[in-house]
């Protein structure tokens, strides 16, 4: 470490570096004040949790075991002095947007659902500080971005508008908040990226599964090792029943799955080299040749995004990952393939009849045909329980190996971000023509569709009275296609595209009422967390990270209002089975299914998974003006009434976008017909049916490479329009190009992060880094002058 203190009387070289030095040691002071990652210990997490409560009423949930599901603690007074009752207490925290998605709503009971586990052995640490974290920045983020949006003193659903016609946004919040974040190297789009995951899924979290073991830095509860304690693949013999659900932990665990339909989830352990590891993981399925499982294509392809999203960082390693059976070793009675098969694989699950704790009912451990289908995958963070490295919030989402924040917990909290990323496909319209950047379609805490976007457009200064729209696709590894969509608004009034629009259309109705555009250039591609990387990849950044798609509409004459709606179906090649899986049935899981399988559908404790093929954005209202005439008033019937008042503004000029001489043809998707539909009744054999049919000719899964991702044609050249990196200036209010005010009638929708106004006195906090290293620059340079123009003696 550099010593800000010197002898004087230096020579003049020796000067000039000393003041160098003390310019270093000042800047230090004013340097972003990144979190070095701790582990927190039990107490720590008891006190965090229950401050989030507090703190974020409108998106947790937060309570017990004990409290939720009547079970008792494991422990004595000794243990977890911080709890009024005797032993530890088992957390269990939910994070949803509960305004958006009320308790109870058709909305809330469909929202896909990601589980996180810290610890179920309590001596591996790592785990409960990494999911922790993880929700705080998910929390952070949510709330940052409703700020950004919404005025401090409006309700739910009300918003307010300065008399430019743009949203009035609490500065305070929002400089406190983006700079909190941007010292974490989170830019605006990944605040919006965090945003989203709030808004559109359950996390359920448990800190530490195994309470007393993590309060005792031990590995079981009272002896009993809970990752041999769940009900799948157990000894064949009859004391075999009283030998699961004997900890605290593993009823913990059953009782929270029953209560949802995971379809994603981690398990983060240590004590074995890095690995990600999955299904299968039991004696059953270990044989020399080795059985995979029946979702073997879609878990590899996933285990290697989160090895590579993961990262690494100095004599590390990124995660290797493969099958339990061949990279850690197998188990009977393990979690992870318990939580994959226990629905449908009943030949290995046996009910349990435990003795401890007075006893767990024998119904608790018989399951639907729907509860266990997750995608539940272990990671082991290193060989030490207790690592060093757990890295800093600085430049937290980066993995490269390169990014001094990175550590244990850094990249735990990326593939904790990347299980509910990847839970459920999305799609987003981000941009029209050059100049139209586009809000987040996906606002936090706002009811019904207070975000919905609207823009507006004069289509007598568009090339060839077209528009062209950009938009992106999420939550998917392979992209097989993209279509782009378009209608007037009266031609729709009656349909699903035109209701609230937290509901998807179907591809019927949309086929029904809207036209087909053309898309430019590529109509396939690959996910941001593939391993070829977003493709089609922005040109210039600074909308999206995910991959950038163009379309582009001819405008009917006479139409006033246009709604677009873009949508993609990916993952297609998850539906095929792998030639040496175990047993030998179609894929069985929610996550393959739910984007492969239209009749895919099932319902537990008012929980709904439903498959489709097709995932649509939320619908854009462009509103046209033809000539200088008065562009409508805007207010879709999918926007809530509360929705605020669309009012005085001006539309930017269309910068003419670059097009090909001729458009390209889009292309429809054949239809894969699926076979039936899915019962959730508890059935032994149809749940090993086939949920869809194979197509003919088809390729099962030859060998672990992910071959769709590989096969995908690079993208072809064509002269789309860029994607912008930077949010188009407000007009001024010099009406001398629209002397009449016709284009008056509609607000031009910012959503840069930006306060073009900021309050007198204030600093835009966006600016500050610059503003900072630009002072610094300066006092360099005076004492450069300083030192030669009065050099030391």
């Amino acid at each position: 470490m550099i010593s800000c203190r010197w002898t004087t009387r230096l020579t003049a070289p020796f000067h000039l570096f000393a003041w160098v030095i003390l310019l270093c040691c000042q800047l230090q002071t004013v340097e972003s004040n990144n979190k070095a990652y701790k582990l927190y210990s039990s107490s720590e997490i008891h006190v965090m949790l229950d401050e989030w409560e507090t703190k974020y009423p409108n998106l947790v949930r937060l309570t017990t075991a004990q409290e939720a599901y009547g079970l008792p603690t494991a422990g004595s007074s000794d243990d977890c002095p911080f709890y009024e009752g005797n032993g530890c207490p088992n957390a269990i925290l939910t994070i949803q947007d509960y305004v958006k998605h009320p308790e109870g709503s058709k909305s809330s009971n469909a929202l896909p659902e990601v589980f996180l586990s810290g610890s179920v052995h309590g001596n591996e640490r790592v785990g409960p500080t990494a999911v922790m974290e993880t929700a705080l920045l998910l929390l952070e983020a949510a709330t940052c971005e409703s700020s950004l949006h919404v005025s401090s003193t409006r309700s739910s659903s009300s918003y307010s508008y300065s008399s430019t016609g743009k949203q009035k946004r609490t500065h305070h919040s929002r400089s406190t908040c983006r700079t909190k974040l941007a010292e974490s190297g989170i830019d605006h789009v990944q605040q919006r990226w965090l945003a989203r995951l709030v808004s559109t899924r359950r996390i359920v979290i448990v800190p530490t599964a195994n309470a007393l073991g993590y309060f005792q830095d031990e590995r079981t509860e009272d002896g009993i090792d809970p990752n041999r304690d769940f009900p799948y693949d157990l000894p064949n013999d009859p004391s075999s029943s009283s030998s699961c659900m004997q900890t605290i932990a593993s009823r913990t665990l059953n009782e929270v799955f029953r209560e949802h339909l995971f379809q994603m989830a981690l398990t983060i352990h240590a004590g074995h080299d890095p690995v990600v590891a999955y299904n299968w993981g039991s004696p059953t399925w270990y044989e020399d040749d080795g059985y995979v499982s029946p979702d073997d294509l879609a878990q590899h392809q996933i285990a290697a995004a989160y090895s590579k999203y993961g990262g690494t960082w100095a004599d590390t390693i990124p995660y290797e990952y493969g099958p339990m059976n061949d990279l850690v070793y197998f188990v009977e009675g393990g979690m992870e393939d318990w939580a994959y098969a226990g629905s449908w694989d009943k030949e290995r699950v046996k009910p349990c009849e435990p003795t401890t704790f007075g006893g767990y009912p024998l119904e608790k451990t018989v399951y639907n045909n729907s509860t266990l289908r997750a995608f539940n995958m272990l990671v082991e963070t290193s060989l030490d329980k207790n690592p060093p490295s757990l890295g800093s919030s600085e430049d937290l989402l980066n993995q490269d190996e390169y990014s001094d924040g990175n550590g244990h917990v850094s990249r735990n909290i990326r593939l904790s971000l990347l299980a509910a990323d990847l839970v459920e496909p999305y799609v987003s319209i981000v941009q029209v023509n050059d100049d139209n950047i586009l809000p987040h379609d996906v606002i936090p805490l706002s009811s019904n569709c207070d975000g919905a976007m609207i823009v507006a457009v004069n289509a007598s200064e568009t090339l060839w009275n077209t528009l062209d729209v950009a938009f992106s696709v999420g939550g998917a590894l392979s992209i097989d296609n993209v279509e782009l969509w378009f209608a007037s608004k009266e031609d729709i009034a009656s349909t699903a595209a035109n209701s609230d629009c937290l509901e998807q259309p179907t591809f019927s109705e949309l086929q029904s009422s809207f036209t087909q555009a053309s898309i430019l250039g590529t109509t396939s591609g690959t996910g941001r967390f593939s391993s070829n990387g977003a493709s089609p990849a922005s040109e210039t950044g600074g909308i999206t990270d995910g991959p950038v798609f163009w379309g582009t509409i001819d405008i009917p004459n006479g139409v006033s209002q246009l709604i677009v709606v873009a949508s993609a179906r990916v993952d297609q090649d998850w539906k095929n089975a792998p030639n040496n899986g175990g047993p030998d049935v179609q894929p069985q899981s929610h996550m393959a299914n739910v984007r492969t399988n239209p009749n895919w559908r099932h319902e537990s404790e008012g929980k709904v998974v439903q498959g489709r093929l097709d995932w649509f954005s939320q619908p854009l209202t462009v509103a046209v003006a033809n000539n200088g005439s008065t562009v409508p008033s805007v207010t879709p019937s999918f926007i809530a009434s509360s929705a605020p008042t669309m009012t005085s503004s001006t539309v930017p000029s269309v910068t003419p976008s670059l097009r090909p001489p001729v458009a390209l043809s889009p292309t429809t998707p054949d239809s894969l017909n699926p076979t039936a539909a899915v019962s959730n009744e508890p059935s032994d054999t149809q749940s090993l049916e086939p949920t869809h049919s194979q197509s003919s000719g088809s390729s099962v899964h030859p060998s672990r490479e992910p071959t769709t991702a590989n096969e995908l044609p690079s993208d072809s050249p064509t002269m789309r329009p860029s994607l912008s990196s930077e949010v188009p200036t407000l007009p001024s209010e010099d009406k001398s190009s629209d002397p009449t005010g016709a284009l008056s009638e509609i607000p031009i929708n910012d959503d840069s992060g930006t306060e073009t106004n900021p309050p007198a006195g204030t600093i835009d906090d966006d600016s500050s880094g610059v503003i900072a290293f630009a002072s610094s620059v300066t006092v360099l340079i005076s004492l450069i002058v300083v030192v030669v123009a009065f050099p030391a003696a």
